[in-house]
């Protein structure tokens, strides 16, 4: 039997010192004054007969022995929470609970518009939370446990130890001004997807990388403008189109706005992104998390839903590539 002598608010409070790299900002997140959390964690690392925190930096950093087991802490506490959970669902007879999602902002304001009515009636008692981040905030969140789960691109080319859940294949179309070179073609080749006048989200977005990988085997010498623009938002480029030409690829739930520009299929095999839910491999809150995928496929136009991925090319998601 083992001789491990710990407590689950112990393991809270390492989390806590982990997120914040602050013992009084721990304490007070916590809810309990600085000397006992301070105690508890040192009463931890006495019976593990290790130093868990370098004190000595700023902020508080793990040390290579509470980096090793920091996975099995966030682990221990899921399954513990999930007990809690289930015992609340058999009670109630209901999927309840709270759910702290992030979304990036080329999917969220084309998906939840569709999704929220049908989410809030089929999850009555599910409390709801959307942040729009962008891609690598929302690994960060999720791995530190400020977010349950995100609503993003994959796959993810880099490991994160966490799980996806795939929703929807979404291919992308060309959206060019009404003169621009590409309308005459009522498939766009690939061999016409330059570089040389594509308007382009701001670094961070994992659009930009994808299109980048879509646009960079044909990329042409690059030619200097005197005005040079990118972009947190979708609409605001399409507008630049409308106003000043070029063109960028946009997703397929975006199509509904296209007023004042041309939009134009790309030749098989078309560049297409996948669509799903990424959270921690045990995280306690799995069926909320399932539930809540189910019902943002029903909220998808039926085209969409049904879309194999047989002729498109997906393209995966490298958040460390600009």
């Amino acid at each position: 039997m083992s001789k491990l002598n710990f407590s689950l608010t112990q393991l809270e409070y390492i989390l806590a010192v982990q997120q914040f790299g602050h013992f009084a900002k721990a304490a007070e997140a916590c809810f309990v004054t600085q000397p006992t959390l301070s105690m508890q964690i040192q009463k931890l690392e006495d019976s593990l007969g290790v130093v868990l925190f370098d004190r000595s930096k700023k902020p508080v950093r793990l040390t290579i022995e509470g980096q090793a087991i920091l996975e099995q802490v966030q682990s221990v506490l899921s399954e513990a929470k999930k007990i809690e959970t289930t015992l609340n669902q058999l009670k109630s007879g209901d999927l309840e609970g709270e759910l702290n999602i992030g979304v990036i902002p080329t999917v969220g304001p084309y998906l939840l518009p569709k999704a929220i009515k049908l989410l809030t009636s089929k999850l009555p008692k599910v409390g709801l939370r959307f942040y729009e981040l962008q891609t690598a905030e929302i690994v960060e969140r999720i791995k530190s446990d400020r977010l349950d789960l995100g609503i993003l691109a994959i796959p993810l080319e880099s490991s994160f130890n966490l799980e996806s859940l795939h929703l929807f294949y979404e291919p992308f179309f060309v959206f060019c001004d009404k003169n621009h070179n590409l309308t005459k073609y009522k498939k766009v080749p690939h061999s016409q997807l330059t570089i040389d006048d594509i308007w382009l989200l701001e670094e961070g977005h994992c659009l930009r990388t994808q299109i980048l990988e879509i646009c960079s085997s044909f990329k042409k010498k690059e030619t200097k403008k005197n005005l040079q623009f990118e972009s947190g938002s979708l609409e605001m480029m399409r507008n630049l189109i409308r106003s000043l030409g070029g063109y960028t690829l946009v997703p397929a739930l975006s199509l509904d706005n296209q007023k004042g520009g041309v939009i134009r299929e790309i030749q098989s095999p078309v560049p297409s992104r996948e669509i799903g839910l990424l959270y921690a491999r045990q995280h306690y809150k799995q069926i909320l998390i399932k539930a809540l995928g189910e019902i943002l496929i029903e909220s998808l136009p039926s085209w969409l839903q049904e879309l194999p991925n047989k002729g498109l090319e997906i393209i995966p998601v490298d958040i460390y590539k600009k």
